[in-house]
């Protein structure tokens, strides 16, 4: 008797994420470290807004963070990730969680390079 598993919000994510993994090598000046790989994975996942910090203290700097909740998520530290139109870093290690095959997932958190920008022509 073969066991199904219940359906689970965790299989069938709404948003396509593309991860670079990280791989090691040099860059312009031969020095070797992590840096984002050259090979798209494709992962449906959920995403989930975190926070959006707006700085304007000496100049304007903006940090968006997004939660990422997938059945699997081949992602780690240094690496990238493109949602939404957006260039996003991975913010430190993924956590793999679940006690069972029906709850296992992995979550991790990203952080957008930049603000979104809006539509406009730049007079303020």
């Amino acid at each position: 008797m073969v066991r199904e598993l219940p359906v689970s919000l965790l299989d069938h994510g709404t948003h396509a994420i593309v991860i670079y993994r990280s791989v090691w090598e040099p860059d312009t000046d031969g020095n070797y470290g992590w840096r984002p790989g050259h090979t798209p994975v494709l992962v449906w996942a959920r995403v989930q807004p975190v926070r959006s910090t707006e700085l304007v203290v000496n100049g304007q700097q903006v940090a968006t963070v997004a939660r990422v909740i997938a059945r699997h998520a081949p992602a780690g530290p240094w690496d990238r990730i493109d949602y939404d139109g957006r260039t996003w870093d991975v913010l430190g290690e993924p956590e793999q969680r679940g006690d069972s095959p029906a709850t296992r997932h992995t979550t991790a958190l990203m952080q957008a390079r930049g603000p979104q920008r809006q539509g406009g022509d730049g007079d303020g």
